[in-house]
């Protein structure tokens, strides 16, 4: 049965594929000077047509092998990953991040928002490799804990934070500037020891 401890997990984990500055985020916020969050909410369909298939395409491919042994194989793999993840956060915190979409091509802003997201979800070898590892493992213990239904809250708990993500930074770089400072370092650090703190779990779930 899908617990709420569950679906916090699922949230908590998640940041490590939604925050931080990647190629998708980038397309949303050069956009943004011209139409404001509309351009986030634009990008994350476009991400979320490349994802949903994705995820409901893994979870007919684990169910068809779900085991004891794989279930702890996929928890080993995906806790190792959100460990990378999290040092990769840290290394970013340790950096000043500002953007200022005025002094970037014009090119961007008459690029489709749903067919940027789709084009920077699909080419983005990370998403990829989020998906195929700490991703799976939180759809094999969610197909484990609920089935169907549980694979539909668990994406649910994960999808609500690319909208929020992307259409928030997109209505913030439609005022200006965007400048990720000191906040966002706390940010990225806190949520850095959260993915490290899972991923150890993960491993330790599998090993046990």
């Amino acid at each position: 049965m899908i617990t709420v401890g569950f679906l916090a997990t699922v949230v908590l984990v998640s940041v490590s594929g939604v925050l931080g500055p990647g190629p998708l985020f980038l397309a949303s916020t050069l956009r943004a000077t011209k139409i404001g969050a509309l351009s986030g909410l634009q990008c994350a369909v476009g991400h979320t047509i490349v994802e949903a298939p994705l995820v409901f395409g893994l979870a007919l491919g684990l169910s068809t092998f779900l085991s004891p042994t794989s279930v702890k194989l996929i928890g080993i793999l995906g806790g190792s990953v959100l460990l990378i993840f999290a040092m990769i956060q840290f290394l970013q915190a340790s950096h000043r991040v500002d953007i200022d979409p005025r002094r970037l091509p014009d090119i961007w802003h008459r690029r489709p928002g749903i067919v940027l997201g789709v084009i920077f979800t699909a080419l983005n070898p990370f998403f990829i490799l989020w998906w195929l590892t700490v991703g799976s493992a939180l759809i094999s213990q969610a197909i484990v804990l609920g089935a169907l239904g549980g694979l539909g809250l668990m994406y649910a708990s994960h999808i609500w934070m690319d909208y929020a993500w992307l259409g928030g930074t997109a209505a913030v770089a439609g005022h200006g500037r965007l400048h990720l400072g000191r906040w966002f370092r706390i940010l990225l650090i806190v949520f850095g020891a959260a993915m490290a703190y899972f991923g150890v779990t993960f491993i330790l779930s599998a090993i046990g």
